[in-house]
């Protein structure tokens, strides 16, 4: 037998890793996800990376044995996490769906997604920052009857511009995920709501549910790709005003405007359609994992259907959906 060298032997050697903070809380779940562990705790995601995984050769003995790293300063506890990630993790299981779907993928872009949504509440959120401070400065300025200076967001169409860009990247990785699913029905990770829900129509009929709810999300979801497109190539149907002095005296907030020759947005305020967008996202990605996972289940054995899960029963504060089996007096929410 060949004598082991010390990298060998520190490698294989048991041990301990402290993963994150004592501020991220604690260590809910490891999940093993294609390959990837998962270290899912209440306030942060990491991943841990072993060594080997990263120096397969065993040439440098000081890389540590294990590695984590932070995929997101969130964990358990938040919305978004739980409605989008975990919510792929308690449905897209390969005991529950089709064996030609690929469960891991779909786990790995559930990241991705959380990935680009989280960093679009944080645009969102600047954006209210900004607002808020020149309102405020707005204010102290009139208090202190100083010379008149209207109030303004800097860069606003730029801000718009990111903004909207990265709504339309969740709307492609959210299509990635569909794709998945629906490999022969003609669509890509580039296609939109509008082909999909016209496919999804050919398959299953008008009155379907899974039909239903993509058809009421379209319109959303072609304002969001106009106002994308409006902002990249600076076209005029896409407008966006900063604060502006009405002819009574009084200010209004910055606003948003879509005059696209089919879609149509009235002059809304802008942090208030943020808030809606945020909102309606989390909606669409929820309800659309929920229906993929029911229309692509197991047949032929246990009878499985996904249900919501009631509040008293829930593993996870905001994870509303699951497969349920009909055991016992109430049956059994797989989480």
């Amino acid at each position: 037998m060949d004598k082991k060298r010390p990298i060998d032997i520190k490698r294989e050697s048991g041990g301990h890793a402290e993963i994150g903070s004592e501020e991220d809380g604690a260590i809910i779940e490891l999940k093993n996800i294609g390959g990837r562990l998962l270290v899912i705790k209440e306030r942060s995601i990491y991943e841990m990376v072993i060594a080997d995984t990263i120096d397969p050769e065993r040439t440098n003995i000081n890389l540590p044995t294990t590695i984590h790293k932070l995929i997101i300063d969130k964990g358990t506890e938040s919305e978004t996490v739980s409605r989008t990630l975990l919510t792929a993790m308690t449905l897209f299981r390969p005991e529950y769906i089709l064996n030609t779907v690929d469960c891991p993928k779909l786990i790995g872009l559930a990241i991705d997604l959380l990935s680009e949504i989280s960093i679009f509440e944080k645009e969102i959120k600047e954006y209210h920052i900004a607002e808020k401070t020149a309102s405020d400065e707005y204010e102290e300025r009139r208090n202190q009857n100083v010379s008149y200076k209207l109030p303004s967001v800097i860069s606003l169409e730029s801000k718009c511009k990111t903004i909207f860009q990265k709504a339309d990247h969740i709307e492609q990785t959210l299509m990635d995920i569909i794709v998945k699913f629906y490999s022969n029905l003609g669509l890509t990770k580039q296609s939109h709501f509008p082909n999909f829900h016209e496919k999804l129509k050919e398959k299953y009929g008008e009155a379907d549910p899974f039909v239903e709810f993509i058809n009421k999300t379209v319109y959303f979801m072609q304002v969001i790709r106009e106002l994308r497109n409006g902002f990249d190539h600076r076209l005029e149907h896409t407008k966006v005003c900063d604060f502006e002095l009405e002819t009574d005296g009084n200010i209004t907030t910055p606003t948003i405007e879509l005059k696209h020759k089919k879609i149509k947005l009235k002059r809304t305020s802008l942090g208030g359609f943020l808030d809606i967008t945020i909102k309606n996202m989390l909606d669409i990605i929820e309800l659309t994992f929920a229906h993929l996972a029911g229309k692509n289940v197991k047949t032929g054995g246990m009878p499985y259907q996904v249900k919501q899960i009631p509040n008293d029963k829930r593993r996870y504060k905001f994870v509303k959906y699951s497969f349920w089996t009909p055991i016992g007096d109430e049956g059994f929410y797989n989480q």
